[in-house]
């Protein structure tokens, strides 16, 4: 709506200019015409008349460029105003949303939204930015600290519906919720699911029971930071580099972990089939999500449509 109302002005500003130029002209040529006077001459006349300075070093002495005269304060004069105010409300639009913290540019179907600020935030934008993804930063930040063409960053409470309405999330394709407090993670959810139910919404909160919470809602994939940290501290003490396996996992620019939906062929054939299947195409089968859980893909179940697949391939 922005980027059509910007070109709708644009338009209008374009055109009012036109016909101010050619009505400037007009009367300049029959300015000159009635007074026996140059082209140049007139010329400076109409635009000292249409801009309402009237100097009174030129005037209309016959009745022909007196009814020029009276055409061109008539009609011109209004229309420069609007020009003008057409110029001026555009430049204060901007100023406007620049100090409110508004974003200058519409953000592309598919962006990333991260809603609070933290160090955990700082990663996850630098490697959205740096696999060329568009986000969009809300948090009660003055400034973020990182600049990057593809980076929107709104100055306003990340947990607040009414900021969230004016962002379109619904042409979002995730939401990542990196507030500092669980009571805002609970709030900046529930708020996102009412404005865009199909937004996949991911968050790490502090404690176990309001991750427990948010996925017994139904709203979004989410899991405790504090206990991600201690398990892989514990599972590396059991075997020391499976910390830096899941390390690489996440990591690793030549490979990406993909969610997807059975091919028709699958459905209905078990886990430790469609593993192999994968194999020789050179994909491995980490898990399945089924009935909204998330499982190791070491069972021999059959494949429902409900299923979805969670696959590592090479970028």
């Amino acid at each position: 709506m922005t980027r059509m109302r910007r070109g709708f002005l644009f338009g209008r500003t374009a055109r009012t200019l036109m016909v101010v130029a050619v009505i400037v002209y007009v009367s300049a040529l029959l300015f000159a015409w009635s007074q026996h006077t140059s082209f140049f001459t007139a010329l400076y006349w109409t635009i000292t008349t249409v801009t309402t300075v009237g100097y009174g070093d030129v005037t209309a002495t016959n009745p022909t460029s007196r009814i020029v005269a009276m055409v061109l304060m008539v009609v011109a004069v209004p229309i420069l105003g609007l020009l003008l105010a057409d110029t001026a409300s555009g430049f204060v639009e901007g100023r406007l949303r620049k100090v409110l913290g508004m974003s200058e540019r519409v953000m592309p179907k598919g962006y990333v939204l991260v809603l609070g600020w933290s160090p955990v935030a700082r990663i996850a934008v630098d490697d959205l930015l740096n696999r060329n993804r568009h986000v969009m930063v809300v948090a009660d930040e003055d400034t973020l600290g990182v600049e990057h063409p593809h980076l929107q960053f709104l100055h306003a409470d990340p947990a607040d519906e009414s900021t969230l309405t004016r962002l379109d999330p619904a042409r979002a394709a995730a939401a990542l919720l990196c507030h500092d407090h669980d009571g805002d993670i609970l709030i900046s959810a529930l708020a996102l699911h009412n404005l865009a139910p199909a937004l996949t919404i991911t968050a790490v909160p502090a404690r176990q029971n309001t991750a427990a919470a948010l996925s017994e809602l139904g709203l979004l994939s989410s899991f405790p930071g504090n206990d991600l940290v201690g398990h892989v501290l514990s599972r590396s003490a059991q075997a020391p580099h499976a910390g830096p396996l899941l390390w690489q996992l996440v990591r690793d620019e030549n490979h990406r972990i993909s969610e997807e939906v059975p091919t028709p062929g699958e459905l209905g054939q078990g886990i430790e089939q469609v593993r192999a299947q994968r194999a020789l195409r050179g994909e491995i089968l980490l898990g399945v999500l089924d009935g909204g859980a998330v499982r190791f893909a070491l069972g021999n179940e059959q494949l429902g449509t409900d299923t979805r697949l969670l696959i590592l391939r090479r970028a």
